[in-house]
């Protein structure tokens, strides 16, 4: 099993760094606060896009701090949740590190599998004839 770590960290407008560690610890941090186990919070945290790819349902304030508590934790062991949640107010800064971090853990795509892709329709491939042949 490999290594579940992921590590960012950002500035805040004060220059205040904080740096985010996402670990084992992080989701049992999280999930004492927000009643989620690591792959529901994982699931929670991905926005709803309709067809057009556009953000229909943005992932709750509490599941993010949740998240973020869980992973300053670590590098910062006064943070509370309610300063995780505010430091969200930080904007973009935060949210990127967040998913930087989240990013860092996913599984990478296993390398054997480069190039086995099917083709799709269109390929150049001629399409063959099935059925009975006709008489």
């Amino acid at each position: 099993m490999a290594r579940m770590r992921g590590e960012s960290s950002f500035l805040t407008e004060a220059g205040d760094e904080y740096k985010i560690i996402l670990d084992l610890y992080a989701f049992a941090e999280a999930e004492d606060v927000t009643g989620l186990g690591p792959n529901e919070l994982m699931a929670a945290m991905t926005p709803v896009l309709d067809a057009k790819g556009k953000v229909v349902k943005s992932p709750p304030l509490k599941v993010i701090g949740g998240l973020l508590y869980g992973g300053l934790k670590t590098a910062h062991p006064d943070m509370t949740h309610a300063d995780a949640i505010r430091l969200l107010g930080e904007g973009e800064v935060v949210g990127e590190a967040i998913a930087a971090a989240m990013s860092a853990i996913m599984p990478k795509a296993d390398p054997s599998a480069e190039g086995k892709v099917q083709p799709s329709l269109g390929t150049g491939t001629k399409l063959r004839k099935r059925g009975q042949p006709k008489a």
